[in-house]
């Protein structure tokens, strides 16, 4: 006898190849008829799994930080300084229904005559985080413009009532935060002013993580304020300026350090070395950054670029050995900025459902690494950027602002790790596929319930999936994050079957059962578009 994809064929029967609708009459006709063939069932066979995890239930490993997850957002909108977008980059991001056509997209805390308290509970949403308040607009902007050495590189204001916005912001997310100082100026004098007249007394101090000195320093030749040669070495001579200054102050003492913020031509161990052997005695934190794509230069991206394995594994190269370069410190290290395309993201790829899955997966590839915090970016271009996890759009009626607020699809993926993962132990899982699926797993304790996160980056992949769980299982519960199609926009994602309102608000999810097989195995559908995450007792 033998198997065909479409039925049986016998060949001492003569019959010919049947769908499998009709096995059951060939199974009565075979035994009535031959007499001398006996078949025990007539099953149609399994349909073969599109992945297969198998789990290590066991073995906990390293912890992820219950505070791992937070956001990057400037500290102004003036002073960026982001180049103009290609015309596809910059896409065409619209009000949400309901909302005035004239809504403008604003900054996401809100004014600080008018907070945004419906982004707060978003910042809530996703468990204790930190907030940091730095990017381009950290060493464009200016603390007492007129008292800083070059007041013409001062496009924006610093003041009282932005600090304590900040300090609102965090405050009701239950956050930390890191607050960026201007190292641009390159005045100790004048940044000590800031940070013991405005920031001390605006900020509560246990709400400051650590200050952070200048962003993004190995860019810093390309202006007028520093050198063309201007090298590692050099911004530790500057950095130590401020160091020096707080140290001998006893207010500005007493806050931690970060640094150094780099994003590029230093983002190696061979320069971060440098800097933490002149630096790393006198911080709290070590800061890098990485964009996985960019649109700068009128660059376009697409989903499979941003998607591609081969990036994520050659970030995860470099990442281990930043790590590394912290360890003989014993300074915890966090990708304090980051996002999917530098330069505002993408339109339709940063905004769209491949940045979801896109996201859940660096999330868990950051954590694996030993990074100790993980802080997507905000921005403010012209005609919006299209990577900001949460769209802010405001307007005034009778003087009064209004904001509505939209998640976005990678904000979801957030809010799945969050409820999902944070704060618990990693377990090795191993994933069998032909197709661009990864996979982690997760527990809290020995012996508790383990969280199976299977993620589908694969356009065109969709199908079952079986889950192999070392010990003793019990019933098990599964949760989809899910959209159309990986191009999806933020009003076609579901978590659970369910949406974030404008003030952060989302309903219970919805979950369906999933008994184990005779083998003690898990198999359910992984569509398209989703990611899936098991939740299996013990």
């Amino acid at each position: 006898m033998m198997q065909s994809s479409r039925g049986f064929h016998f060949d001492r029967a003569g019959l010919k190849s049947v769908p499998w609708s009709g096995c059951a009459a060939i199974c009565t006709v075979a035994m009535v008829t031959l007499g001398i063939l006996t078949l025990s069932s007539c099953k149609a066979p399994a349909v073969p799994s599109v992945a297969t995890v198998s789990v290590n239930s066991e073995q906990l490993g390293a912890e992820i930080p219950k505070g791992f997850l937070g956001f990057s957002n400037e500290v102004s909108t003036s002073g960026m300084g982001l180049p103009t977008p290609s015309a596809e980059a910059r896409g065409s991001i619209h009000p949400p229904a309901g909302v005035p056509a004239d809504a403008q997209m604003t900054y996401v805390l809100g004014e600080p005559a008018a907070p945004n308290t419906g982004f707060y509970t978003m910042m809530r949403n996703l468990g204790p985080g930190l907030l940091r308040l730095g990017g381009n607009s950290q060493d464009k902007t200016c603390w007492s413009p007129k008292a800083a050495p070059h007041p013409a590189w001062c496009q924006g204001p610093i003041t009282p009532d932005q600090l304590k916005l900040y300090a609102t912001a965090a405050g009701a997310a239950g956050w930390q935060m890191t607050v960026g100082l201007n190292l641009l100026e390159n005045s100790p004098r004048w940044a000590l002013s800031e940070v013991t007249q405005g920031v001390a007394k605006e900020i509560p101090a246990d709400r400051i993580l650590g200050l952070e000195i200048g962003n993004e320093p190995d860019l810093f030749a390309r202006t007028p304020a520093r050198p063309k040669n201007y090298s590692p070495q050099d911004y530790v001579h500057d950095a130590l300026g401020y160091i020096h200054a707080f140290r001998a102050n006893p207010t500005a003492r007493k806050y931690g350090l970060v640094a150094p913020a780099v994003c590029c031509g230093w983002r190696n161990p061979q320069d971060l070395g440098i800097i933490l052997r002149g630096l790393g005695s006198d911080l709290k934190l070590v800061s890098v950054h990485n964009y996985t794509t960019s649109t700068c230069g009128q660059r376009n991206v697409t989903a499979a670029e941003l998607l591609s394995p081969e990036r994520m594994q050659k970030f995860d190269d470099l990442s281990k050995k930043l790590v590394a370069v912290a360890q003989p410190y014993h300074l915890p290290i966090a990708l304090l900025e980051t996002n999917s395309a530098s330069c505002g993201g993408m339109a339709g790829v940063s905004n769209a459902f491949a940045s979801s899955v896109w996201g859940l997966d660096y999330m868990f590839n950051v954590a694996q690494d030993g990074y100790s915090n993980i802080n997507f970016h905000f921005s403010y271009r012209a005609g919006g950027s299209a990577y900001n996890p949460v769209q802010t759009f405001g307007w005034k009626v009778a003087n009064q602002e209004h904001y509505e607020n939209v998640a976005q699809p990678l904000y979801y993926a957030m809010y799945m790790f969050a409820k999902n993962a944070s704060g618990e132990h990693f377990l090795p899982a191993s994933i069998t596929t032909k197709s661009n699926i990864t996979s982690f797993a997760t527990t809290a304790c020995p012996g508790c319930a383990v969280h199976v996160f299977v993620i589908n980056e694969d356009g065109k992949a969709s199908g079952p999936v079986d889950v192999h769980l070392s010990g003793k299982t019990g019933k098990a519960s599964l949760l989809m994050l899910k959209a159309p199609t990986l191009h999806s926009l933020a009003a076609d994602v579901r978590y659970g079957g369910q949406q974030f309102d404008t003030e952060g608000d989302i309903g219970a999810p919805q979950t369906t059962s999933v008994q184990p097989g005779s083998n003690g195995d898990y198999r359910f559908t992984l569509p398209n578009a989703s990611a899936a995450v098991l939740t299996i007792s013990r």
